[in-house]
């Protein structure tokens, strides 16, 4: 059964909201990366924290980056005319999951079998 037209609508919208945040998001985390570069003042240990630091932040960049991956997926498949679609089975995504993770790929049932394997 297709999505209703304002259903789709206002997920579009969560979709490319969610979008810009993570843009905004992953921006501002390189401007204050390329911002917090060594002074040469820093003992080892602080040369240490900087460095767990700036590993960290780019693993939570790599994060953004798939979601923001997914979150283009949905909408290219909206554009396409098969958002809602599991991967999977291809059975209907419900309009529960989608109000609550506008981005899945898969319906309840495929995705915990995914999480299983």
């Amino acid at each position: 059964m297709p999505l209703r037209t304002a259903l789709l609508e206002r997920l579009k919208e969560k979709l490319l909201e969610k979008r810009r945040a993570l843009i905004s998001t992953v921006r501002e985390k390189r401007a204050n990366n390329l911002e917090g570069g060594s002074d040469g003042t820093q003992d080892i240990a602080d040369q240490a924290t900087t460095a767990y630091t700036k590993e960290f932040l780019l693993s939570i960049s790599d994060t953004e980056r798939q979601l923001l991956k997914q979150v283009d997926a949905a909408l290219e498949k909206m554009r396409l005319k098969k958002y809602g679609e599991c991967e999977r089975c291809g059975e209907a995504i419900s309009e529960k999951r989608l109000e609550a993770l506008p981005f899945a790929r898969f319906c309840i049932a495929c995705q915990e079998e995914e999480e299983r394997s």
